[in-house]
């Protein structure tokens, strides 16, 4: 009805606008619908390019959460190297407040060293007091001598006693400093301490957004591979190995076509030049017959060498497909003329196109020298198991063969 005819202008409009066909297709035709394999294949590029949009705002909004998260782990290492800075001032300062505290102990404990040296002095001076005013009592005759001496003795015991007074205060004062200085190495204690928990809180948050900013780079590079090669479960797909490339075989048969033909006009250009060739001239038949038989078997020669060439062409492609299916590699030489030939190897089961290994032979030495290719760089690091057949026991077949089991590990999940 009219509704239906609207809705296929309006699809067939959108197919347009989306480039998936040419508006003048459509114009110029009948106004019979398209086969519904062609509706299906737009609906599913369309369905496509949807995903496609949604994955690419996804890494967008990944790789912005991944910007945010290096922001912020920069911004808590530096206030992690100020606290340390201000950890360490710390630590300096209740070093040099125990050095004080040493001193002023050791300084103090000299004061009362000196303060019961003076008690004992001052001990003895009353004993020897007391001793002069029994000798007073018992020397009644002599008043004016016991009075000058007594006198004296009064004298240096009050000296003395000043001089402890004067000890005692500045013990007291010396007992206060240290007790400041106890406060104050509490309190640097605490700060310390406080520091430290601190220090903690600020390690575990940097640790938090580092792992954050690793699981959103995680994420960016899976939405960026699900954006390039579709969305599959590793766990569960199976990676399938054909026997023959039907690209690769529809391409050689292509080329094996021409390659007929043009030898098929090589021929037939040659056949039609043998054929010319005896009429030029005017020569006696003796040598009419000589030139004819000469440039007959000129040509027989020719062409042979031309076949022996195309058949030996051939066997030596044949003899690389070969050895190219039975070993996984596929082996180009190079400089072949040079002192040191190389060769380029490139696995089948490499993961990129541009991945491939580089062997060097010196002509003078009997081994091969492996060059250093960036996927050599990856298989001969110290933490590939692939390196130890080269490493230690210089066993290139092994490494190809241990290469060829890790390549097929990586891309077959059995």
């Amino acid at each position: 009805g009219a509704e239906t005819q609207r809705r296929w202008m309006e699809f067939r409009n959108e197919i347009v606008q989306e480039g998936l066909i040419e508006g003048a297709s459509i114009k110029g035709g009948s106004s019979s619908s398209l086969p519904p394999e062609i509706s299906t294949v737009v609906r599913k590029f369309q369905i496509l390019k949807r995903k496609v949009e949604e994955l690419e705002g996804e890494k967008s909004r990944i790789v912005q959460l991944s910007e945010a998260h290096l922001r912020r782990c920069k911004v808590l290492e530096a206030q992690l190297n100020e606290k340390t800075q201000s950890f360490s001032q710390l630590e300096k300062d209740l070093g040099k407040s125990r050095d004080n505290i040493d001193q002023l102990e050791l300084e103090n404990r000299k004061v009362l060293a000196q303060e019961k040296i003076w008690k004992r002095e001052t001990d003895e001076l009353r004993s020897l007091l007391d001793t002069y005013d029994r000798q007073e009592t018992a020397q009644s005759k002599m008043p004016s001598m016991a009075t000058e001496n007594v006198a004296g003795l009064q004298i240096s015991l009050k000296s003395a006693r000043d001089e402890i007074k004067l000890l005692t205060d500045t013990n007291k004062k010396l007992e206060m400093t240290m007790e400041e200085m106890k406060s104050d190495q509490n309190t640097a204690k605490s700060e310390h301490e406080r520091v430290l928990e601190k220090f903690q809180k600020l390690r575990s948050a940097l640790m938090e957004e580092r792992a954050k900013a690793e699981a959103a780079e995680a994420r960016a590079c899976q939405a960026e591979t699900l954006a390039g090669k579709g969305s599959y479960n590793a766990e569960t797909t199976r990676v399938v190995h054909l026997e023959t490339n039907p690209l690769m075989e529809a391409i050689r048969e292509k080329f094996q076509t021409e390659i007929d033909a043009l030898k098929l006009q090589l021929e037939a250009a040659q056949d039609g030049r043998a054929s010319k060739s005896p009429s030029v001239g005017t020569t006696t038949p003796a040598s009419s017959r000589g030139s004819l038989g000469s440039a007959g078997t000129d040509v027989d020669v020719q062409k042979m060498h031309t076949r022996l060439k195309e058949r030996f062409r051939m066997q030596i492609a044949l003899f690389r497909e070969g050895v190219y299916l039975l070993t996984g590699f596929k082996i180009d030489m190079i400089d072949a003329d040079s002192d040191s030939p190389q060769f380029r190897v490139r696995s089948i089961y490499g993961e990129r196109e541009g991945d491939h290994l580089m062997f060097r032979w010196p002509k003078k030495k009997q081994t091969l020298e492996i060059m250093g290719t960036e996927m050599a760089q990856l298989l001969m690091s110290a933490h590939s198991p692939c390196s130890v057949y080269i490493r230690h026991y210089n066993s290139f077949p092994a490494f190809l063969a241990s290469v060829t089991m890790q390549l097929f590990d990586q891309q077959t999940n059995i």
